[in-house]
């Protein structure tokens, strides 16, 4: 049995693709939000094109929501149209308060980071 390979060069994100449930293809990443104190990625920007007709084309996406998936080698998520449209209309320099960190998280149902790793 071989070691799972665990990690992915930053480089390499940009463009990997965003799965549904049904492992169809929505999205891709386009960008990574991360913290500078801790290093961890929080946040992925992610373009969903034509995605069910949705107006905007990239969202911020808490990095909870988002789950690696090594047959696929991509993300799967969740995240369902109706979260998609009433997501906060945020931009990366917006999260720089735990209000609208929150109110992101809980939009997409996502677990907290601080929440998870007070535990």
């Amino acid at each position: 049995m071989q070691p799972e390979n665990r990690f992915l060069e930053t480089s390499q994100v940009a463009g990997t693709a965003v799965y549904d449930g049904a492992h169809s293809e929505i999205g891709a990443v386009d960008d990574l939000i991360v913290d500078t104190i801790t290093g961890k990625v929080r946040y992925a920007v992610l373009s969903f094109g034509g995605f069910l007709g949705l107006g905007k084309s990239q969202y911020v996406v808490p990095w909870t929501a988002l789950r690696w998936d090594s047959e696929l080698e991509g993300y799967v998520t969740g995240i369902t149209e109706a979260q998609l449209q009433a997501s906060p209309d945020l931009d990366p320099l917006s999260l720089r308060n735990r209000d609208s960190e929150g109110r992101l998280h809980e939009a997409y149902g996502a677990p907290t980071y601080w929440e998870i790793e007070a535990r």
